[in-house]
């Protein structure tokens, strides 16, 4: 948000193609529930409502200089750092959304059972903690939900042993030479068999 640019956030771009939500789309077309859910959800934007309220009254809002201003206004006075934080959380759940970001990591942490046989591993990184959320509640129960399966006898059949128990984070040094490493958790575990694997 540092350069006045089009509400787009879309990965690929205009490349994308004719259709695709963009973030215009989510500020300009969706009711004022379905934006506040966005900037809760996705962005943990405590602030969600009033934004909501103030994106929709400012109606057409087109570049990311205008979106600055309405959630300036919302935020009100305050130190810089508030300002930018919330910023930091409304662009991060608008291009959440746009992107279906957690819908796609989802579709991989339910279906690397499947693709990982019983000794190989997965390693996911994480860059905030809606992400690492999901991707804890896997690798520890097997299951998006966070429930272990239990078979007929009570044990668990959680079909991935996490290799470490606290995640990895980068080292001071590692962010000082690449500060958007700061939020980064890597997190790792190993495929173990649960008796219903297929050989």
């Amino acid at each position: 948000f540092k350069a006045d640019a089009p509400l787009d956030m879309r990965m690929e771009g205009a490349s994308a193609g004719e259709g695709s939500i963009t973030a215009a789309t989510i500020i300009n077309e969706w009711a004022e529930d379905e934006i506040a859910r966005v900037l809760w959800e996705y962005g943990e934007e405590p602030k969600a409502r009033g934004i909501a309220r103030r994106l929709v009254a400012a109606r057409p809002v087109l570049t990311t200089g205008e979106l600055v201003d309405v959630v300036g206004a919302s935020i009100g006075a305050g130190p810089p750092k508030h300002k930018r934080k919330a910023l930091t959380r409304v662009f991060q759940g608008l291009r959440i959304a746009v992107n279906d970001e957690v819908g796609a990591l989802e579709t991989v942490l339910a279906s690397a059972e499947k693709f990982i046989r019983p000794g190989g591993r997965i390693v996911v990184l994480s860059y905030h903690s809606l992400e690492d959320r999901r991707v804890k509640r896997v690798l520890r129960s097997g299951a998006l939900h966070g429930r272990v399966g239990r078979d007929f006898y009570g044990n668990s059949v959680s079909p991935w042993k996490p290799l470490r128990k606290v995640p990895k984070k980068p080292s001071k040094a590692e962010v000082e030479l690449n500060p958007r490493a700061r939020s980064a958790v890597l997190r790792a575990a190993e495929r173990v068999s649960t008796g219903v694997d297929a050989t």
